[in-house]
């Protein structure tokens, strides 16, 4: 028996050693919010979400602190290893957004390596940005094979890739220049010039693929570029059919954007450039571009909880249109799966 307890006693005091170094071995982390969009809600509560509560967007465990001097903070629970975390006001929908409204990557600390931590939210995902920063892109020289009044198109990490992505068509200013000016979706952007399809990309003199430029949204408002050739003149015939949503569903705020999202823009069923704009009837309306024969596509409030159904809820086939077969294609719209 007394091996036993002594064995027991080792046993305790071993655990008891093993508690007081993880504890003392985990870190607290203040993370401090001071700055906030202007347009911010008055008296907005505000969430922490990440790696450390399964990304729920609205914890009361993790809503900040709000001071007297306006700044928020929050002191999260010990811990060790790598913290990843975004700012919310409770949901998804109003999670931080950047300069121009889109995506941000999460945020990352490690424990230990800073006491507290300073941030600044940009833009929430229900607000307008207020301070989007923008970059114009010129191209400076064109090859000699390049065809009369050409149609220069801008494919990169922004659009999918899509060569020919009526969005992001280079316009002509009055030097005879072609330019394009782009907000910020992220830090950078890889990108190269077509003619509307892959056939007709840019190349070396030698008429070799080159590496993927790469564009950055530093201090510089404008980059210029000079292409050295093309791969084919030859190009692709672009047709174009307006949208128009002639009856759209009565739980529909004013105030909801619509969008299409299909086999033009990777299915992306929030893509800003796919936005549906309102005429002064009140319609909204959609010009869609592309060089295929036919598209596929659904409307959506922003994301797949808010893609259109059947009256009674069920999903429905994907909607198609031959090009070329109409300038206007008129929807209705019979209900949101989420209302």
């Amino acid at each position: 028996m007394r091996i036993t307890r002594k064995y027991s006693t080792i046993i305790r005091m071993a655990m008891i050693g093993f508690h007081v170094i993880l504890f003392t071995s985990c870190y607290r982390q203040e993370i401090v919010l001071d700055r906030l969009p202007a347009n911010t809600p008055s008296g907005a509560e505000i969430y922490v979400a990440g790696n450390f509560n399964n990304w729920d967007p609205g914890d009361q465990r993790f809503r900040m602190e709000r001071r007297a001097n306006g700044i928020y903070s929050i002191t999260l629970p010990r811990g060790v290893g790598k913290l990843e975390y975004k700012f919310t006001r409770g949901d998804w929908t109003t999670a931080e957004k950047n300069e121009c409204g889109y995506d941000t990557p999460n945020r990352s600390l490690r424990y230990g390596e800073h006491k507290t931590v300073l941030n600044t939210v940009y833009c929430w995902g229900d607000t307008e940005p207020m301070n989007c920063i923008q970059k114009t892109l010129v191209i400076s020289e064109l090859p000699e094979n390049t065809p009369d009044a050409p149609v220069i198109y801008l494919a990169s990490t922004f659009n999918g890739w899509n060569p020919g992505d009526f969005e992001f068509i280079m316009q002509k200013n009055d030097q005879g220049q072609y330019y394009i000016t782009l907000d910020k979706q992220a830090e950078c952007m890889d990108y190269k010039f077509t003619l509307g399809n892959w056939e007709s990309v840019e190349t070396n003199p030698s008429g070799n693929d080159i590496s993927n430029r790469r564009l950055c949204f530093d201090n510089q408002d404008t980059t210029y570029v000079a292409i050295k050739a093309w791969r084919s003149t030859r190009v692709k015939t672009i047709r174009k059919v307006t949208l128009v949503i002639s009856s759209l569903p009565k739980e529909t705020l004013p105030g909801d954007p619509v969008y299409a999202a299909g086999s033009f823009n990777n299915w992306n069923p929030g893509n800003k450039w796919h936005a549906f704009k309102t005429d002064d009837s009140g319609r909204r309306y959609l010009t869609l571009a592309s060089e295929d024969e036919s598209i596929t596509f659904k409307i959506t409030r922003g994301n797949w909880r808010s893609v259109e159904t059947t009256l009674s809820g069920k999903d429905i086939a994907d909607r198609s249109f031959i090009m070329g077969h109409g300038d206007t294609l008129y929807l209705k719209v019979d209900r949101w799966k989420d209302r």
